[in-house]
């Protein structure tokens, strides 16, 4: 039992390591658009509870996380067809893509909505 939390630690630290921001491969830029994608919805749920002053570095940190996110995100949706094996797949990845792009679409309106209310 403790080598498979000692395992699961080792994994862990792995990933940190190795989904660091200077890899430029797919699956990395992917995994680092998520976790921006994700602070960046967090930063968003709790922005009402802070006091202006709170706010405003609350929105300087999300425009820091756009500004690091969609350079990122760019090259991933320009991924070519012929990176993956089969039509099936390239198809799929466009639905993903597709996907991915509403969510970070709707991340930025909410984004210019916050920062319109707090001028």
């Amino acid at each position: 039992m403790i080598r498979c939390l000692g395992l699961i630690g080792f994994f862990v630290c792995c990933f940190n390591v190795f989904a660091d921001d200077d890899h430029s491969g797919h699956s990395d830029d992917l995994l680092l658009i998520l976790k921006d994608k994700i602070a960046l919805q967090k930063m968003m749920d709790g922005h009402k509870q802070l006091n202006r002053e709170q706010q405003a570095k609350n929105l300087e940190q999300q425009k820091r996380l756009f500004s690091r996110l969609m350079p990122r995100l760019q090259s991933y949706v320009a991924i070519p067809e012929n990176h993956y094996p089969n039509l099936e797949m390239y198809h799929e990845s466009l639905k993903s893509r597709g996907a991915l792009l509403a969510d970070i679409t709707r991340l930025v309106s909410r984004y210019q909505t916050l920062h319109l209310a707090a001028e």
